[in-house]
């Protein structure tokens, strides 16, 4: 049962306030982004998903896309149940607006306000599927175009990674004119440790599989993975050079009885966004880690300087490139300044003084190829234990077309038996991002 939800900014302003039962004392969204950001301020990272508002009042919020989705309630709900809703809101808002940002809540907040009203009365859930909510819902979104030239890719074989963020059909006339879409994301995020000898200490990778329907009636999907894909860990001595999951996970209206044999998964597609499939690997992958990184750390020429040398390697084919590299390199508290050696293009520096910080970013990095930065610390002091400090390295990155983990699509069937001539545009797109990737220096 909730007394108040609403959306904020990265800022705090508020963008979207719904107030369910009254009984919250007014100024909330304050208090929230204010304890927020004391506990930023002080922790220097976000704060646990409940926090406590004073008066009897408990926020539990989420992030998404750098807004905050939150709800302020005094009484005692079940923590986990409420985080769900709320992740369940953003999922809707994103099907309905069709883009999740600042600027689509803000375009379409008339739209969001009716949503919220279905979804929830005087503080109880209500529903929160977006095929169901259909029905209730009378205002058409208003699309926020971020690439001109997605419609003259129509043609093409390969659509823009924003080709996916538009908003589902709610009348009959923007369904008919619509075309029959389904879009596939395999997504993999790494976890991964190595020691200062290059030994991999610690390797982790969860994945799943997304996808966001645009198909019109109600058809039925087929999708096909590895026939060699193996499940549980046990199987991983017997199954050499095959695809090992740890554990994995379905959604509910998944039909399974072809994947123990054929590892087809059959579902009768919803529409909107929704995960497929979850499934998590620990230990060894079946390809590399997709980087490399040797840092040195040696006292500079002149006295109270320090110089620190990171020379990053792509492990990824040739044909692969990664995108939007971020190189994190712990400074020592007593840093005044840093700088770096001259840089190729497509790539920037910048120290974070408050962080204690010097990033490194690179736009785009080919497989196989090897990059380096040479940066000069100036300390206001120098101790024994300076070097230390700057005692690992890590980094962001993305990688578009690469999995980890070797699971891959064998092909995606669509069918409807209302639709005799059913051939919906099938797009597919793999993608590996980093969560914690950590080099120790």
């Amino acid at each position: 049962m909730l007394s108040q939800f609403f959306i904020l900014s990265p800022r705090g302003d508020t963008i979207v306030f719904k107030d369910y039962r009254g009984d919250v004392p007014k100024g909330m969204t304050e208090v929230f982004f204010r304890e927020m950001k004391a506990w930023k301020d002080s922790k220097g990272t976000h704060p646990p998903p409940a926090l406590d508002g004073g008066n009897g009042v408990h926020f539990l919020y989420i992030r998404r896309n750098g807004l905050y989705f939150v709800s302020a309630t005094k009484f005692n709900v079940a923590p986990a149940c409420v985080l769900e809703l709320l992740s369940r809101i953003a999922g809707l808002c994103k099907d309905y607006c069709g883009l999740l940002n600042e600027e689509s809540i803000r375009l379409n907040f008339v739209l969001v306000y009716e949503l919220l009203d279905e979804v929830m009365d005087f503080g109880y859930p209500q529903s929160t599927s977006t095929e169901l909510l259909k029905s209730y819902i009378y205002n058409q979104p208003c699309e926020v175009v971020l690439d001109r030239e997605s419609s003259l890719m129509s043609t093409r074989k390969t659509l823009p990674s924003s080709a996916a963020n538009k908003p589902i059909a709610l009348s009959l006339d923007a369904t008919q004119s619509r075309k029959n879409e389904i879009f596939i994301d395999l997504l993999e995020r790494l976890t991964v440790l190595v020691a200062t000898n290059g030994n991999v200490l610690r390797s982790h990778l969860d994945g799943c599989i997304m996808m966001r329907s645009f198909l019109n009636g109600t058809p039925e999907i087929r999708l096909g993975l590895n026939e060699d894909l193996k499940i549980g860990r046990e199987e991983r001595r017997a199954a050499y050079g095959s695809v090992v999951l740890d554990d994995c996970n379905f959604h509910e209206d998944t039909q399974l009885d072809q994947f123990e044999r054929e590892r087809i998964i059959s579902m009768t597609a919803p529409v909107g966004e929704f995960t497929m499939m979850n499934y998590r690997i620990s230990g060894e992958f079946q390809s590399a880690i997709p980087f490399q990184a040797y840092t040195t750390v040696e006292e500079g020429e002149i006295a109270k300087t320090l110089r620190v040398s990171v020379r990053l390697r792509c492990e990824v084919p040739a044909k692969i490139s990664s995108t939007n590299i971020v190189v994190r390199i712990p400074v020592p508290k007593a840093t005044l300044s840093a700088s770096s050696e001259p840089l190729g293009p497509g790539q920037t520096t910048e120290l974070k003084h408050h962080e204690k910080h010097y990033l490194w970013k690179i736009k785009k990095m080919e497989g196989g190829t090897e990059l380096q930065t040479v940066i000069k610390l100036t300390l206001s002091e120098m101790s024994k234990s300076v070097k230390k400090e700057i005692n690992s390295v890590s980094l962001d990155f993305e990688i578009p077309m690469f999995i980890c983990s070797g699971l891959h699509i064998r092909f995606l069937r669509v069918s409807d038996r209302g639709h005799a001539p059913y051939s919906p545009l099938r797009w597919v797109r793999y993608i590996t991002h980093s969560d914690s990737y950590v080099f120790r220096v």
